[in-house]
């Protein structure tokens, strides 16, 4: 019972960062088309994502395994305090319009086009065989003189989203915006899925709040709509799955989140429980195929071309990239750096799966998951800020503070779009970025050294080991 005061005290002090929070998300509303107040929108980002670490650091710190900063009953009523603060943050930036990317824009295309007839993966929007769709949304349609790179359930759901959307409103714009929809709803599928997930692997449902308080799902799937939360729901569910030894559903799942985005596939080789060189559920694992025929079939074409402008993920453009700048410098060229990122990604998801097999920890798998996509992300030429959303539901599971902070500077990406603005140049690598990756590696670094000369019984973060 003496406890029940500190665990109230706490409470009130995660309501301070939410209302700050709430304020700052009220801010970017009144901003509207965040393009016209980019500075502004990555200083409110900024401070957002201060109170947001401060929110983790009390919810980490009182989270323990089981244990919760509050007590009894009121766990369950804490953390759907939580989840609420989270939702009423995502409805608050809902009526902004895609302003600081464009990518809701190429899905209306992919969708009115697939609509038509079309194939995302032969046609491009310059294409003059198309030139029927373009309209008062095409001239921000992105990448013109490329086709579809996204995977066979991303461009379904384009499509459904075009047709529903189409049925139901008119101009061009207003259907943009409703594109939003499915991947803030996907969202909302993640913070579900999240709500079972932490209970199944021993943690309290508080700890959703590092995800449902963190302003980059908040913005990038509510205000700028991305499509990468249908990848990120998958996933999750395929850990969930897992954690329920539902193994048929796990890689069902993990294969539909590689039918959406490539990434997840890396992913499959730890979920193959090996016995030495040999998989145990490789079984369940066919399921993949059907999955990926059956989605890939009507689209079925020749997509060498696509899949070398894919290629680019790892190398080729550069957009906020960290220790690919080195792989650069050391190769000389960007088709040696491509082979090297490329190799060190496999490399990765090789020694991911090795070092899974061989541990029996209750998170090995979540663990070795964040690892392989911390390494995906640093070596390749791209780093775009809704990329860091992949990692984020392992946060909650493993908080590694530099991760978390990384999570909170990734906005100063934004500043690529003042150029693309004022002079329509993307400038995707600049001197911006070391403000948002020296402290991050800094903190890496310290965490390190300070895990080498502190003994484990004053470690204050259970998670921190990883």
């Amino acid at each position: 019972m003496q406890l029940l005061p500190h665990c109230r005290t706490e409470t009130v002090w995660l309501a301070v960062p939410a209302g700050v929070l709430e304020a700052i998300f009220l801010r970017l509303r009144w901003y509207g088309d965040l393009r016209e107040h980019v500075v502004e929108t990555i200083a409110a980002l900024l401070l957002g994502g201060a109170f947001y670490l401060v929110s983790c650091h009390f919810s980490i710190k009182h989270s323990h395994g089981t244990k919760s900063f509050a007590g009894g009953g009121d766990r369950l009523r804490a953390a759907g305090w939580i989840l609420a603060a989270g939702i009423l943050f995502r409805l608050t930036v809902w009526p902004l319009p895609p302003s600081l990317s464009d990518d809701p824009y190429r899905y209306r295309w992919e969708g009115e086009l697939q609509a038509a007839g079309g194939n995302p993966y032969q046609a491009r929007p310059a294409d003059a065989a198309w030139a029927a769709l373009r309209d008062s949304a095409f001239p921000r349609v992105v990448g013109k003189d490329f086709k579809a790179v996204y995977g066979p359930l991303v461009e379904q759901a384009e499509l459904w989203t075009y047709r529903a959307v189409s049925a139901r409103v008119t101009g061009p714009e207003r259907q943009v915006f409703w594109f939003k929809l499915p991947f803030a709803a996907c969202d909302i599928g993640v913070l579900a899925v999240l709500w079972f997930w932490l209970p199944s692997a021993g943690l309290p449902r508080e700890r959703i709040l590092l995800y449902a308080w963190s302003p980059l799902p908040v913005l990038e799937f509510w205000a700028a709509g991305h499509n990468d939360s249908l990848a990120v729901l998958l996933v999750a569910g395929a850990f969930l799955a897992a954690r329920r030894h539902r193994w048929t559903w796990a890689f069902l799942w993990l294969s539909l989140a590689a039918a959406a985005k490539l990434w997840p596939a890396l992913l499959l080789p730890l979920f193959l429980d090996w016995e030495g060189w040999r998989p145990r559920r490789w079984r369940q694992a066919l399921i993949f195929l059907p999955v990926a025929g059956l989605l890939a079939w009507p689209y079925r074409s020749n997509v060498w071309e696509n899949a070398r402008f894919l290629s680019g993920f790892v190398s080729g453009w550069r957009n906020n990239d960290s220790f690919y700048s080195l792989v650069l410098w050391l190769a000389g060229d960007p088709y040696i750096a491509k082979k090297i990122a490329g190799a060190i990604i496999l490399g990765g998801m090789l020694a991911a799966a090795a070092w899974t097999a061989r541990q029996s920890g209750a998170l090995k798998r979540e663990r070795a998951a964040l690892a392989l996509l911390l390494l995906t992300l640093m070596v390749s030429a791209n780093c775009h800020p809704w990329y860091l959303t992949w990692i984020l539901p392992l946060l909650a599971f493993l908080p590694v503070p530099a991760l978390l902070l990384w999570s909170a500077l990734v906005p100063l990406a934004y500043a690529a779009v003042i150029d693309w603005s004022i002079l329509g140049e993307w400038r995707g690598s600049t001197w911006v970025r070391w403000y948002e990756y020296v402290p991050v590696f800094a903190l890496l670094a310290g965490t390190w050294l300070l895990r080498k000369v502190r003994p484990r019984s004053h470690r204050s973060y259970d998670s921190s080991s990883c």
